[in-house]
């Protein structure tokens, strides 16, 4: 049975974008498909291009469709939105991509040029912009003695080799395939990494043109978005498995700062008792050495097109939010929180900060072991037992 891509083009308009002799160029490597279809593509005039009918073979793919053309179209309709016009042009310049002076040229134009003359440059393009969208992460804290500089990471060719070779032997043992791909973009203090691998292959049903029903056999594309904060010594990770973050965080802890347990893998805090619980989620009665708590701000990410960040603060939220807490924290996902800390004996409050998946931020470390406790008392401590779909010890065995 033969595999299937389904990234199938799927926007017939999107041909009109495309000067009509820049388009020929761009097809010309798979006219022996489109000449199997009924279509001589060679022969055609750019004074009037078959659109029609390329749009008709392109919507209709059978099992010869060529990879290299969907993944070819893929990207450029990906990369080719109005938005994208002036970073794809500073790319190209900086890239020394020759892009036709002509006023006309579209961000289509634009995406057709810079694939024939440098097609990973326009994937990477694409790279960076998924991996500026991601907005729900998982926070790790390094390991880093406080006092030490911070350093930023460097990832060389070599390193990404590396790190993607140990990967792949992680993600083959999965059924998920080889030749995974890392793309690093350093941002001043932070720097973000998407991994791009497959997922497990997909078998569906599929309508075919002569009618008949047909089987689709493919592998699945999936991004993983990484940012690592040098300033604060942290890696949020967006990933959906247990096994895959912690694969992650060793491989990057071990080639980068040469340790693979540089991150602590556990995910440990959850913020989700404020909204369970509300102002009972504050109970420290029960706690010894506490005279008070009082949650004095939140982060919460909004998903959308454009995702937003909403901080919320003030002396006292749940007193604010009165009868209305539940409403007041409903909708979006909280990214950390704040407490105010009152101890036994203590003239001043003290404040600790909460951002799953491990991270607590204390003014003192001696309040550690009273916070850990009314953090597990009040269900803000998760650790659990139980694994997603990867094992623990699998993880750990592939990752070295």
């Amino acid at each position: 049975m033969s595999a299937f891509n389904p990234r199938i083009f799927t926007n017939p308009d999107r041909l009109k974008h495309i000067a009509p002799k820049r388009l020929k160029t761009f097809l010309e490597p798979w006219q022996s498909y489109f000449a199997a279809r009924g279509l001589d593509l060679a022969a055609a005039s750019t004074d009037d291009m078959p659109l029609d009918q390329i749009a008709e073979i392109l919507l209709n793919p059978d099992a010869s469709v060529p990879e290299e053309m969907v993944n070819a179209l893929y990207y450029v309709h990906e990369t080719a939105t109005n938005d994208d016009m002036e970073e794809l042009l500073e790319r190209a310049e900086a890239a020394g991509v020759p892009i036709d002076t002509d006023h006309e040229v579209t961000t289509a134009d634009v995406s057709v040029q810079i694939w024939l003359a440098q097609p990973m440059l326009l994937q990477r393009h694409h790279a960076e912009t998924v991996a500026f969208k991601r907005s729900n992460f998982m926070y790790f804290a390094g390991t880093r003695p406080k006092k030490a500089p911070a350093k930023p990471p460097v990832l060389s060719d070599a390193d990404a080799k590396t790190m993607q070779d140990r990967m792949d032997n992680w993600f083959e043992g999965k059924r998920r395939g080889r030749n995974c791909k890392i793309f690093a973009f350093p941002r001043g203090d932070k720097i973000w990494l998407l991994i791009r691998h497959g997922m497990p292959m997909r078998r569906e049903g599929k309508h075919q043109e002569d009618g008949e029903a047909g089987i689709a056999f493919y592998r699945p594309q999936k991004h993983d978005v990484l940012i690592y904060d040098r300033i604060n010594d942290e890696m949020g990770v967006n990933a959906e498995t247990k096994g895959e973050r912690q694969l992650y965080l060793k491989v990057f802890g071990d080639v980068l700062f040469g340790n693979d347990e540089y991150f602590n893998l556990a995910e440990r805090y959850t913020l989700n008792p404020l909204r369970e619980l509300g102002p009972e989620a504050l109970a420290h009665e029960d706690i010894e050495g506490l005279a008070g708590v009082r949650l004095v701000e939140f982060g919460r990410r909004w998903q959308g097109k454009v995702s937003e960040l909403e901080i919320r603060k003030s002396e006292n939220l749940f007193k604010g939010f009165g009868e209305n807490w539940n409403k007041r924290l409903e909708g979006g996902l909280l990214t950390h929180a704040t407490f105010k800390f009152a101890f036994d004996g203590a003239k001043r409050e003290r404040s600790v900060t909460i951002r799953p998946a491990n991270i607590a931020r204390y003014e003192r470390d001696e309040d550690e072991q009273i916070i850990e406790a009314w953090l597990q008392a009040r269900g803000f401590w998760a650790v659990s037992d139980e694994d997603d779909e990867d094992e623990d010890d699998e993880v750990l065995e592939d990752a070295g």
